[in-house]
């Protein structure tokens, strides 16, 4: 089976999201624990609180480079499976990094994964749940940038609400992120497969035989 171009970085960005939907579910119930008592939370979750918010926010960045980087990769993955398939690694990258064009383009770029996996029937049932997934990406990324934009403006303290609310979405948005990673990956290891094993019984209605090497098939073992 040909190795997948975002493969490994595909294992790396699952666990650097696990770790960050992590944080986050810490962080928010670090906020939870502060509404209900600011004593308790001072006492036993300040610090580690803290810890999490520095370590989140660091970590965010990282994983925001490593997805372009996946990104990237996946649709290279794409056209090499597909070579039909219309929207370039390019493209994809500008579709997520352009402002303002990002609220079309980064709903548009999974839609397009999730049909395309769709019409393949190994990988269907990915392909509907790239789908469904859309339509809630587009939301709580759109509300999660509303609220954060909001608290950045306040110039009093905010409510334990809204921080909740907040914590809420950030959580949400990254286990959407990292359900999509989880699913595209998987799809495309199983197109990967499907195409190395259709290749062969290509050979054979066409009456070509496989190429076969003049190296011994243990000296590649031994590398």
């Amino acid at each position: 089976m040909k190795k997948l171009y975002s493969e490994v970085l595909s294992n790396v960005f699952k666990i650097l999201l696990t770790i960050l939907v992590s944080l986050s579910a810490i962080n928010l119930l670090s906020t939870v624990v502060y509404s209900v008592n600011e004593t308790a939370y001072f006492d036993y979750a300040y610090e580690l609180d803290s810890f999490v918010s520095l370590f989140g926010t660091v970590l965010f960045y990282i994983v925001l480079v490593v997805y372009l980087v996946w990104i990237y990769r996946i649709h290279m993955d794409l056209q090499s499976l597909f070579p039909f398939y219309s929207r370039s690694p390019g493209m994809a990258l500008a579709c997520n990094m352009i402002p303002i064009f990002n609220i079309y383009g980064i709903p548009s770029v999974f839609l397009r994964i999730g049909r395309q996996f769709d019409g393949t029937p190994s990988t269907s049932r990915q392909g509907q749940f790239i789908i469904g997934m859309v339509a809630p990406l587009i939301l709580l990324y759109l509300l999660d940038n509303s609220v954060s934009r909001y608290l950045a403006r306040l110039d009093t303290e905010p409510s334990a609400t809204l921080l909740i609310v907040s914590g809420v979405l950030t959580t949400a948005l990254y286990t959407c992120y990292l359900t999509l990673c989880v699913q595209i990956s998987r799809a495309l290891a199983r197109s990967a497969q499907q195409a190395a094993s259709s290749s062969p019984d290509l050979d054979a209605a066409s009456g070509i035989a496989p190429e076969r090497s003049a190296v011994p098939q243990h000296a590649y073992r031994l590398k």
